[in-house]
């Protein structure tokens, strides 16, 4: 099952990574480097995930989610937070019940196959919902 990622971190690295990651699960993806360009992004595309970086340039990952919810057909949409930062810490900045998971960077072997279950369930989930 193919799906369509929106990335949007500042982290080039960390960028790079996870579309290579979904890019060999055949999974297309969509690179924007802060939250200004994510929502351009998803104004101008359906998406079936969107995964967002914490800390970013001009629209960070709290003030970013918002706004993305608030488009047309992004409201449920799956939602996943990166971060450096304990899953505390970044609750503390944001209200994490608009978010369908949070992994802490850097992902490692075993995190990457479970961010890929995890997403892949919730994609399901929602598209059965949407239907």
């Amino acid at each position: 099952m193919s799906f369509n990622i929106l990335l949007v971190d500042d982290n080039n690295i960390s960028q790079q990574a996870l579309a290579e990651l979904f890019q060999s699960q055949g999974w297309r993806c969509t690179l924007a480097a802060n939250g200004m360009q994510g929502l351009a992004c998803a104004e101008r595309q359906s998406f079936d995930a969107v995964i967002s970086g914490f800390f970013m340039p001009l629209l960070d990952g709290p003030h970013f989610i918002p706004l993305l919810r608030q488009l047309d057909g992004y409201a449920n949409l799956p939602v996943v937070v990166l971060s450096t930062h304990t899953r505390e810490e970044v609750a503390a900045s944001m209200d994490m019940s608009q978010v369908n998971g949070f992994w802490r960077k850097p992902l490692n072997c075993d995190t990457k196959q479970q961010l890929l279950d995890h997403l892949s369930t919730e994609i399901v989930a929602w598209r059965i919902k949407a239907a």
